[in-house]
């Protein structure tokens, strides 16, 4: 009864389903696995998708508010001239882009298991390369601007003629909110609880056809050359990259002078009262190239490497790899461009009272105003780490078989 093996070397009784011998044709040459590579690996689950911008984000904003009120009397009459006014620029800005998503939770992503009977070729097995929950990765390139505009300037006027009298009142509350958050270029943060673990592989090559003795012609080649069996190279958990080109200007320009005038004529009176109470928030939050922070207790695990091989055989450099796998890392930041936050806040108040001979003159004024200019820059900073994540090589473990059990004593 004839053997057939998958390498020509293990002798292997197989027959078909009607009890015949298996015809050749169904089995696979040795010279077959660097014509067939094996590949398991590669899988993802719950991962972030990553973030791509290109282009430019811009917010040019204009205000301008300008009241006018005037009252004007002859001679021995009154003039009151009263205005108020209650306003609130809301030129703030938010603008994002660019970021890559979160990684999920609770996943898996395991590379299938492999068993290889005969001489593998280079690259032929790949059980590794799998991901879970690990955050995307944000790529910005161009420009985000925030450059808000606002002018305020109301005026009141209040002129009287001779033995009158000239009352100007003006109250203002106003509140300019030109701050800016702008975000570009920040990975995504890796998920908690993930797995993503290399596919086993089992490798058995005996390095002689059957009835062949040592050092015959039956002596193969090398069961493997490098790079032919990888499991590891996993992630699970990891946070993703920020990658920033280009500019963050945040450009702010606020005016605001009111005016309040009193004038009276010869024996007269004139009072001009002003109160402001302003809010100048200018303020601006910058961050760019940022790397996305690691997850908690993930695990990623190169798959176990079992090699059968004749003490004949000679394995080649990096043959197997089961390393080079990560959980929980932070990731990477990125930064290359500029980061500008330029605050510009014109206050001027005019406040004026002016009467004539033997006459009285009031001039008042009381202002409360708050010039917030403060900014936060954050710019090609590396994400944290996480906790309790394991990242393990994979086992290896070779067996070195005796060829003194082929030896031919036909």
């Amino acid at each position: 009864m004839n053997h057939r093996s998958v390498s020509d070397g293990v002798p292997l009784g197989r027959k078909d389903l009607f009890g015949h011998d298996a015809p050749g044709s169904w089995w696979l040459s040795a010279d077959s696995w660097s014509s067939f590579p094996t590949h398991t690996g590669d899988n993802s689950a719950g991962n972030g998708g990553n973030g791509y911008f290109a282009g430019s984000l811009i917010d040019r904003s204009y205000a301008a508010f300008e009241p006018l009120n005037v009252a004007q009397a002859g001679s021995h009459a009154t003039a009151d001239a009263y205005q108020t006014n209650i306003t609130h620029f809301d030129q703030s800005a938010t603008q994002i882009a660019g970021i890559g998503g979160d990684g999920g939770n609770g996943n898996a992503a395991l590379g299938g298991n492999v068993g290889a009977f005969g001489s593998v070729g280079p690259g032929a097995i790949a059980t590794g390369d799998n991901s879970a929950g690990n955050g995307g990765d944000g790529t910005f390139f161009g420009a985000m601007v925030h450059a808000p505009v606002a002018i305020y300037d109301p005026i009141n006027i209040a002129v009287a003629g001779y033995n009158s009298t000239a009352d100007a009142h003006q109250t203002n509350i106003a509140y300019f909110d030109q701050s800016a958050t702008q975000i570009a270029g920040v990975g995504g943060d890796g998920g908690d609880g993930n797995s993503a673990i290399g596919g086993d592989v089992i490798a058995a090559r005996t390095g002689h056809a059957p009835h062949q003795t040592i050092g015959g012609a039956g002596l193969t080649h090398h069961l493997g050359s490098s790079d032919v069996i990888a499991s590891g190279a996993n992630h699970a958990g990891n946070g993703g990259d920020g990658y920033f080109y280009g500019g963050l200007v945040h450009a702010s320009f606020a005016l605001y002078y009111p005016i309040n005038i009193a004038v009276a004529g010869y024996n007269s009176s004139a009072h001009a009262d002003q109160t402001n109470n302003v809010v100048f928030d200018q303020s601006a939050f910058q961050m760019a190239g940022v790397g996305g922070s690691g997850g908690n207790g993930n695990a990623a695990i190169g798959g176990s490497s079992d090699i059968f091989s004749s003490i004949f055989d000679l394995i080649g450099s990096d043959v197997i790899a089961t390393g080079h796998n990560s959980a929980g890392n932070g990731g990477n930041g990125h930064f290359s461009g500029s980061m500008v936050d330029i605050d510009v806040a014109i206050y001027a108040p005019i406040n004026i009272a002016v009467a004539g001979y033997n006459s009285t003159a009031d001039a008042h004024q009381s202002n409360n105003v708050v010039f917030d200019q403060s900014a936060i820059q954050m710019a090609g900073i590396g994400g944290d780490g996480g906790h309790g994540n394991t990242a393990f090589g994979g086992d290896f473990a070779m067996h070195l078989l005796s060829d003194l059990h082929l030896l031919d004593h036909a």
